[in-house]
C-alpha cells in the first residue's frame, strides 16, 4: 500500500509510515485543539516538500485569513504556491446545495490536478441540511474516485458528549482514519493531544500523544501522554 507523508511531524510513526494514498482522514476537535492549523499544514508541506497539488475547500474560513494563519509558521510562500498552481482555495457557502458543493470540488480537483484536499469544515454543512447521511457518502466516494487523498475536519461535542467523536454521528464510519484532537485545561496548564482512533489498512500506535503547536507548526511528542 502506498503512503505519503503528512507533513506532520511525529504522525508517520502512528500510522505505518503515512496515511494511505487516496484514503479519506476525519479531523475531529473542539475548538482550539488545532483542527485547521492540520488541514493547511498538510496541503502547504505536500505543495512545498511533495510536490502534490492541494485543494483547500473553506466553508468557514476566508482564504485570506488561511494565508495569515500560514504566514505566522513561517509558510510565506504560499500566495507563490497559488500562482504556480500548486495550491487553490475554493470558498464555498454552506447554503449551497450540497451536490453543487460536490461539484465544485470534483471540477477544481480535476482542473488542478489535486492530490490533496482538505474540506473545513463538515459540520458547517451539516448546519445547512438535515440530511448529510447520503451527502456524506457521495463526497468521500467521489472523492476516492477522483484518486485525492483528504482530510475532512469537523467538530466533536463540546465536554460532557460521552464517547462521541463528532457531533454528527456518521462521518467517524464513513471515513477511512480519525484522527481524534483534544485540548486539555486543567488548573492554568493547557494541553493538546491527538489520538490515531482508526486507520484501515493500517497498523496504527494508540494512545493519547502531546500535540505542539510551535512556530513551524504542529508537532507530535514521540511519547505518550496517556495510556
Amino acid at each position: 500500500m502506498e503512503r505519503i507523508n503528512s507533513g506532520i511531524k511525529g504522525l508517520e510513526k502512528l500510522v505505518g509510515g503515512g496515511i494511505p494514498r487516496g484514503h479519506s482522514t476525519l479531523i475531529c476537535g473542539t475548538p482550539g485543539t488545532g483542527k485547521t492549523i492540520f488541514g493547511l499544514q498538510f496541503l502547504y508541506m505536500g505543495a512545498k516538500k511533495f510536490n502534490e497539488n492541494g485543494l483547500y475547500v473553506s466553508i468557514e474560513e476566508h482564504p485570506r485569513k488561511l494565508r495569515k494563519y500560514g504566514a505566522e509558521f513561517g509558510w510565506k510562500d504560499i500566495e507563490a504556491l497559488e500562482k504556480a498552481g500548486k495550491l487553490q482555495f475554493l470558498h464555498v457557502a454552506p447554503t449551497d446545495k450540497k451536490f453543487d458543493i460536490v461539484d465544485k470540488v470534483r471540477e477544481q480537483v480535476t482542473r488542478m490536478n489535486a492530490k490533496r484536499l482538505v474540506v473545513d469544515s463538515l459540520s458547517s454543512i451539516y448546519m445547512a441540511f438535515e440530511d448529510i447521511t447520503q451527502f456524506v457518502y457521495s463526497f468521500v466516494g467521489v472523492l476516492e474516485e477522483l484518486g485525492v487523498t483528504s482530510i475532512f475536519i469537523t467538530d466533536s461535542p463540546s465536554a460532557g458528549g460521552g464517547d462521541q467523536l463528532t457531533k454528527d454521528g456518521v462521518s467517524e464510519f464513513v471515513c477511512d482514519g480519525v484522527i481524534q484532537l483534544q485540548l486539555n485545561d486543567v488548573s492554568k496548564t493547557v494541553s493538546r493531544t491527538l489520538s490515531i482512533k482508526k486507520m484501515r489498512g493500517t497498523e496504527i500506535t494508540p494512545g493519547q500523544n502531546i500535540l505542539k503547536i510551535s512556530k513551524a507548526g504542529l508537532e507530535i511528542e514521540e511519547y505518550k501522554a496517556f495510556y
